[in-house]
């Protein structure tokens, strides 16, 4: 009986392939998308005609079948004889759910999120670094614009914003000062990014900086309209009125580190 290798897969980032910390030869670019399909359809049969969709699209000819196949064959020489199943109508790559990166770094930033809302913020701040260390870019980064892993790379960027935003909380609430820099990088990056922005508001306040709280706020409300055609959150704006009259409860940890991350996403509009 062969003993499967246990292959590390990674897709946060271009596409690898690892075992013991050695990348292995995932071949042509042809080979590497079949690879990529199968990832992003997780643990499943996926059909063959929808492979042969994803990966020839409206050049797929006579021959796209045999070269799956052939692709398919080369493969598992690499990952091991067992790893991807053929069954009657598709085929299935077999992995434990920790194999996939995208998979332990989602779970990863549940745990650190849950550690942060229980007010563990030196173990969450500490979990969120290990899931935001994992992200080496753009997942499945070499396919971009792919349809067919859209809707999990736009599950995973929101999940990464979420744990930059719980982080950061965490780090708040320990007292670390090197957030505010961080802060006004992220609002320039994400100019609708509601969470970053009030995030950003009330670290300038609690500095002493309530001019240039709320000069964001203003930048923020001009970004919402010129961009997409909309006002600031009930939640955003009531932050800002609260700033401008000196709310003595904005003074507090607990107001932000205990605030729910929907809360503090408001309208995630695109920022592009």
């Amino acid at each position: 009986m062969e003993t499967r290798p246990v292959v590390e897969y990674a897709v946060l980032g271009a596409l690898r392939a690892d075992v013991g910390g050695r990348a292995l030869d995932l071949g042509p670019p042809q080979r590497r998308k079949v690879l990529a399909v199968l990832l992003c359809g997780g643990r499943v049969v996926v059909p063959t005609s929808r492979l042969v969709e994803c990966v020839w699209g409206d050049e797929a000819g006579d021959a796209a079948l045999a070269s799956l196949h052939a692709h398919v064959s080369r493969l598992r020489r690499e990952l091991g004889r067992t790893s991807i199943v053929r069954h009657s109508h598709g085929y299935e790559l077999r992995m434990r759910t920790d194999q996939l990166d995208a998979n332990v770094f989602s779970q990863q930033v549940r745990d650190g999120r849950s550690l942060v809302a229980r007010g563990q913020h030196h173990a969450g701040r500490a979990t969120l670094a290990a899931a935001l260390t994992r992200w080496r870019g753009p997942p499945f980064g070499e396919f971009e614009g792919a349809w067919w892993a859209q809707s999990l790379v736009v599950r995973l960027e929101a999940e990464r914003l979420d744990a930059i935003e719980a982080r950061i909380d965490a780090d708040v609430a320990v007292g670390d000062v090197g957030v505010l820099g961080e802060l006004e990088a992220l609002v320039v990056e994400h100019p609708l990014h509601e969470g970053f922005c009030g995030r950003l508001m009330l670290a300038l306040y609690r500095a002493g900086r309530q001019s240039e709280a709320l000069a964001v706020a203003r930048r923020q409300r001009a970004a919402l309209a010129e961009r997409a055609g909309l006002a600031p959150s009930p939640w955003l704006a009531g932050l800002e009125y609260r700033i401008l009259h000196h709310d003595r409860r904005l003074r507090q940890p607990r107001h932000l580190s205990h605030t729910r991350s929907a809360r503090w996403h408001g309208r995630q509009a695109d920022d592009k």
